[in-house]
């Protein structure tokens, strides 16, 4: 089996619907995918209603961003039963409104500072919670240049940019555990690896110990920590469907059955 455990839809900064997430897992022979948008579960009940006569097993989750020592992490946060909890969809709300308000004044400052055209209707209309990758995918197309080049509006150095809020690690970690849903460091390759090993200490189930952008000596690090710290392990593409640019198309880095039957095991999944 092949088993990828970090997703994204249109319901955060992916570009393709859930519907089309079960079709692209079937063609790249993926058996099993985990839904993981953005601070978002508003895809979960859509993703299964698609996947339920295809015959890929679908995990819901939510990717969850948060802060630690000036460093962003992202917590995988997976469902048991594959029930999202009714805590998740107050969360996802908030989180909609409070990216749409921040968009819109950053685009704004992007198109005054800048001189660059702008469609906050297009924005707002086609995006479920927005993200700077939805903001420089509307720069791009409405200027006809490469996602590449809209990156320097929405970079953090940007003259328009406008920090997002983010929950510290500890803030987000009370706010999921007690919804009873397994908590999961994603790519922790991106991070210095003492900030990693302080994370896997504040009480997270897992990590994500492989990654397309791991190092040569990463996987190795980090099943070190899992087996030290008692931590399930876990595999994902973070496909986003910018494959070729940014991220890895779905089933490029994948836990087989065996690695994965713990975890499963932990979510109480029937199938």
């Amino acid at each position: 089996m092949k088993i990828d455990l970090h997703n994204h839809s249109i319901y955060s900064d992916g570009l393709f619907t859930p519907k089309e997430l079960v079709e692209i897992a079937k063609r790249e022979g993926v058996d099993c995918f985990a839904l993981t948008d953005h601070d978002s579960v508003f895809g979960c009940d859509e993703i299964l209603s698609y996947a339920k006569f295809s015959g890929i097993q679908v995990i819901c989750g939510m990717e969850l961003s948060t802060e630690y020592k000036g460093h962003s992490v992202h917590i995988v946060c997976l469902f048991p039963k594959n029930i999202v909890p009714k805590e998740m969809y107050t969360f996802s709300y908030e989180k909609k409104k409070e990216r749409e308000k921040r968009a819109v004044l950053m685009m704004e400052r992007i198109r005054d500072i800048y001189q660059v055209k702008i469609d906050l209707d297009d924005l707002l209309q086609n995006n479920e919670i927005i993200t700077r990758a939805n903001m420089g995918y509307n720069i791009a197309k409405c200027n006809n240049i490469t996602e590449k080049e809209a990156e320097i509006y929405i970079d953090n150095k940007s003259k328009a940019y406008i920090p997002s809020t983010k929950l510290t690690v500890e803030e987000g970690l009370s706010l999921v555990k007690p919804t009873g849903c397994v908590t999961i460091l994603a790519h922790p390759c991106l991070l210095p690896r003492n900030i990693v090993e302080e994370l896997v200490q504040l009480g997270i189930d897992g990590i994500e110990v492989k990654y397309p952008k791991n190092k040569p000596t990463d996987e190795e690090f980090f099943r070190s920590l899992a087996k030290t710290y008692h931590l399930y392990i876990s595999a994902g593409s973070d496909f986003h469907g910018d494959h070729g640019t940014k991220h890895a198309m779905m089933g490029t880095t994948t836990l087989t059955e065996n690695e994965f039957n713990p975890l499963k095991e932990r979510l109480r999944l029937e199938w």
